[in-house]
């Protein structure tokens, strides 16, 4: 009976301690989120968010947890779960517990845990949901159709997710408003670009100890995402490579300064590819060829199958880890080598994005459900009103000490002053 004893007063010092290095973390993140802490806290306090359930499914770590208590705050009902199994902060679940926040994920977990914690989520029951890919929406129309007709709205993180809610509504399978907060200026011009450009790199260096200076990297992809990584390449001397199929932005990324080219082309050139699509198989089982010996292998990308391992590992005859976070597969008499098992490599392999990037991209996000709860929208998908968007810039650039110049009436054209005002032409 000591002996048991003594276990549980170790398992709950444990717990204690983890929840406190959790709590740090949020705190770190809390002083540094000068528009959440202050604009979106005060913004979402008006009671349209008391009582209502917002389940939050996007990385389970300390900025997410900082969203999640301002809603909370608000009065919501928060339920918080990871949007990818190995992405979640095992000190950030534990000091959201002690706080007593139905926390319905783990860390540590795999993608059969993971299903069963997005399920659980559905069960109860949300009102509003802030997502990642729309992982948990998609679940609960199939795990729980009935909670899935009752939801009152949905706000979405991601390019994956956005196209999925689209593709629900052309096909008449989305029963209440949806807004892509990835559409936001302030989320996309900033998230996506600097802040995954910016840690993918610091990921990259942190796990391979490689030097980046005269390296010839490719990027696959050349959205919001690819422009970061390229750039921030680009920046630190590499050499960079862009293959793309769409040819507007295979355009932009050769006058950027980029080589673009086929995967045929770029792929047996490159010491790093890193996939930014948000599609699957960005390096897939046809690609294997065109792959050079000590070539790093990372995914920027939504989906952990953007470097199609699988294919990986059936073409290989031997797969070992060759450093902590690295996989390493061996093709012939090649070396192929997978950063952070293929998942998001900047949270999964790293710390995930600057604080001061989410502080825009979480007020994006808390405005929107605060809009979605305040405001009667039509079923749908959405973009959030410029008018908040602007407005969380403006609180980042006061909390910077900027302010800026309006538009005086003689600078506008008259032309146009008419056509806003109603007037004739």
């Amino acid at each position: 009976m000591a002996q048991e004893a003594n276990q549980t007063a170790d398992a709950e010092n444990r717990t204690a301690a983890l929840a406190r290095d959790g709590a740090a973390r949020i705190e770190w993140v809390r002083t540094h989120s000068p528009v959440l802490d202050g604009y979106v806290r005060e913004a979402v306090n008006d009671g349209s968010l008391r009582g209502k359930r917002v389940a939050v499914v996007v990385h389970l770590e300390a900025k997410t947890a900082f969203l999640a208590t301002v809603l909370a705050d608000a009065g919501a009902e928060v339920i918080a779960a990871g949007s990818n199994p190995r992405t979640t902060d095992a000190s950030v679940v534990a000091a959201l517990r002690e706080r007593g926040m139905t926390v319905v994920a783990d860390a540590g977990g795999d993608y059969d845990s993971w299903e069963l914690e997005l399920k659980a989520a559905a069960d109860c029951e949300p009102d509003y949901i802030i997502d990642d890919g729309a992982e948990l929406t998609m679940r609960t129309a199939e795990h729980r159709p009935d909670v899935f007709a009752k939801l009152k709205g949905v706000s979405e993180e991601t390019t994956t997710g956005t196209a999925r809610l689209q593709a629900m509504s052309a096909a008449g399978n989305l029963p209440f408003p949806a807004l892509t907060a990835n559409d936001a200026r302030c989320k996309h011009l900033f998230d996506n670009r600097y802040a995954t450009g910016q840690t993918t790199l610091q990921a990259l260096l942190r796990l391979t100890n490689r030097q980046i200076a005269g390296a010839r990297i490719a990027v696959v992809g050349y959205g919001y995402v690819g422009k970061g990584l390229a750039l921030y390449a680009k920046a630190m001397g590499a050499r960079t490579f862009v293959a793309e199929v769409d040819p507007v932005r295979a355009l932009e990324a050769h006058t950027d300064g980029h080589t673009v080219g086929s995967r045929a082309e770029i792929f047996p050139q490159a010491e790093a590819i890193i996939t930014a699509t948000g599609g699957m198989r960005a390096i897939g089982e046809a690609d294997i060829q065109y792959l050079a010996h000590d070539v790093v292998l990372g995914n920027a990308g939504h989906h952990d199958l953007e470097v199609d391992t699988e294919a990986l590992e059936a073409a290989a005859s031997n797969v070992f880890e060759s450093r902590p976070g690295i996989t390493s597969y061996t093709v012939g008499d090649r070396d192929l080598h997978v950063l952070a098992g293929g998942a998001l490599v900047n949270i999964a392999g790293g710390s995930g994005h600057p604080v001061e990037v989410m502080d825009l991209t979480f007020a994006v996000q808390g405005l929107g459900v605060h809009h979605l709860a305040s405001t009667e929208l039509e079923p749908g998908v959405h973009i959030l009103p410029k008018e908040l968007d602007d407005s969380i810039a403006t609180a980042k650039l006061a909390s910077y000490g900027i302010t800026l110049d309006e538009l005086r009436a003689d600078q506008r054209d008259d032309h146009t002053a008419r056509m806003e005002e109603g007037g004739a032409a």
